[in-house]
């Protein structure tokens, strides 16, 4: 991480990961008019709930200085199997990133479950079953055997 540089309040990021430093508003009624507004949970826990989660998850994550702020970047996992894979398959349908990304998985883990999936490109299991569903009705993949011991077959 980069403590180089201090935010509001004089401390460096990683004294507000590490201590229990309260945060400092800038614009009280900004900061309310988002509170109220479900914009955000809590003031000031940012940093360390971003550092926790992460660190339980097992996840990477970087941050660099801009001039209006910071920008928190996230790494994710590398799925097994995918790193050196190369797909050439002519299609006549349009799939999206994340539809493109669940089929890559498939084609190397077809007995991987919503769950797995999920997990793999970090969404939650009910995006995982909207994109499933679209591969279904684009007739990109098909569910063979039982749900719990079947596997997914690219059609």
């Amino acid at each position: 991480m980069n403590s180089a540089r201090w935010l509001a309040g004089g401390w460096y990021l990683d004294e507000y990961v590490k201590k229990n430093v309260s945060s400092s508003l800038r614009n009280a009624i900004i900061s309310k008019l988002l509170y109220m507004n479900k914009s955000i949970e809590k003031f000031g826990s940012g940093f360390k709930r971003i550092d926790s989660l992460c660190k339980d998850a097992g996840l990477k994550y970087s941050y660099d200085f801009l001039k209006s702020g910071f920008l928190f970047k996230i790494y994710r996992k590398r799925i097994p199997g995918l790193e050196n894979v190369t797909v050439d398959v002519t299609r006549n349908v349009t799939l999206n990133k994340s539809e493109q990304l669940v089929l890559d998985i498939l084609q190397i883990h077809p007995e991987y479950t919503r769950e797995d999936l999920a997990e793999s490109i970090s969404k939650t299991t009910r995006t995982v079953q909207r994109i499933l569903n679209s591969l279904r009705d684009k007739k990109v993949i098909e569910r063979v055997g039982s749900d719990k011991t079947g596997h997914w077959e690219i059609l």
